[in-house]
């Protein structure tokens, strides 16, 4: 066999096992209920209170993975604060202060690793469900209130208000933030006299808010829906 044919076959054999290892690790993660939709649809025999418990451990998990990924970023910065200070011969006590910092900020970061692995088992204990695996497909903020009927009770109604007040809040900090961080990486790109990571940190704090007010606002649409006795599935479905 002469060698383009060698290489040939080596990079087809290459390219097969990849699609295999592809297809394999979709059909695990599809298995994982990746919305809160799909979540409904796959405790559909359990309890409104089960499913209400499972909606709002998967909302809080969706946060915390925002804030592992926030203290993933804070680690990184404070490590190359250290090395940069390291680089540049800085005095002993400032290199020691940086050091002392960024372990600080991997203590924490472990504390939060931590809860976030305490939130997949919980929401496993409930459900009944795996997910061992990071939640890819963050919740949609709905496009607007549905009013609330004389049915429900004031208490969700005001609920309801609060939320959707938040909500807007936490969006409209989302929408800034990311405009100030485009503005950030053109000028990156441009000088490299930007503190881009400054920037991303600061982004991944706004996603993590706006995503804490989506699942606020989607949880209590969600209490409403049993409340009044419409299916969670449509609900959710809906917003």
């Amino acid at each position: 066999m002469n060698t383009f044919k060698r290489t040939f076959r080596t990079l087809a054999s290459s390219c097969a096992a990849a699609a295999l290892v592809c297809t394999l690790a979709f059909q695990a993660h599809a298995e994982m209920a990746q919305t809160d939709v799909a979540l409904m649809q796959q405790m559909d025999a359990a309890s409104n209170d089960k499913k209400l418990q499972a909606l709002e451990v998967y909302y809080d998990l969706h946060v915390s993975d925002l804030v592992v990924q926030n203290m993933n970023e804070r680690r990184t910065g404070a490590m190359f604060a250290v090395q940069r200070a390291k680089a540049a011969n800085k005095a002993q006590n400032v290199i020691a202060k940086l050091d002392k910092k960024a372990q600080a900020v991997m203590s924490e970061r472990a504390a939060k690793v931590e809860q976030n692995r305490a939130l997949r088992v919980r929401l496993e204990e409930i459900s009944g469900l795996d997910f061992s695996e990071p939640l890819v497909m963050a919740p949609d903020a709905p496009m607007d209130m549905p009013m609330a009927s004389s049915a429900v009770a004031p208490d969700l109604a005001a609920a309801q208000k609060q939320a959707w007040a938040a909500l807007l809040v936490a969006q409209d900090a989302w929408r800034e933030e990311r405009l100030i961080l485009l503005d950030a990486q053109q000028r990156y790109d441009e000088t490299r006299d930007v503190p881009i990571g400054d920037h991303l940190r600061a982004m991944t704090k706004a996603e993590t808010a706006y995503a804490k007010a989506i699942g606020a606002c989607r949880l209590i649409e969600a209490r409403i829906a049993v409340a009044t006795g419409k299916p969670l599935v449509d609900v959710l479905g809906a917003l």
